[in-house]
């Protein structure tokens, strides 16, 4: 019974340190205060779609109803490297501010559609990275 107690604590303590270890690199921030973060080394491709990890650190608190506030949201998206589109895969939402502290909310929804990305956006910067990857 011990055995398992500590199999199943370290694998917790596992699971919420992953973001705290990602190299954390800004590449936009907002007027409300908001910053985007990706981490480099998560960009994976693979013929002409490609994956990368991103955190969004709130300005303010971000509150859902029944959960504490959040600071931060750790986010996998999908790219096509080729039609230039982006899909959203799944994200959790932390109390710290840099993916850190307890998980409020984790989301494991992948959305069907593909969505455009516009020129000079954070969006595009995102792909831009997550495609340069090999």
């Amino acid at each position: 019974m011990k055995t398992t107690k500590r199999i199943a604590l370290t694998l917790a303590l596992a699971a919420l340190s992953g973001p705290v270890l990602a190299e954390w690199f800004e590449i936009q921030k907002f007027d409300d205060g908001m910053r985007v973060f990706v981490d480099r080394a998560s960009a994976r491709r693979s013929g002409d779609t490609a994956r990368v990890t991103h955190l969004v650190r709130w300005g303010e608190p971000q509150l859902e109803p029944g959960s504490p506030p959040y600071l931060s949201t750790v986010v996998q998206t999908a790219y096509d490297c080729i039609a230039k589109r982006e899909k959203y895969l799944a994200s959790t939402s932390y109390t710290g501010a840099m993916g850190d502290g307890a998980i409020v909310i984790a989301d494991e929804d992948e959305v069907d559609g593909w969505y455009s990305i516009s020129e000079s956006s954070m969006e595009d910067k995102l792909w831009k990275i997550a495609c340069a990857a090999r």
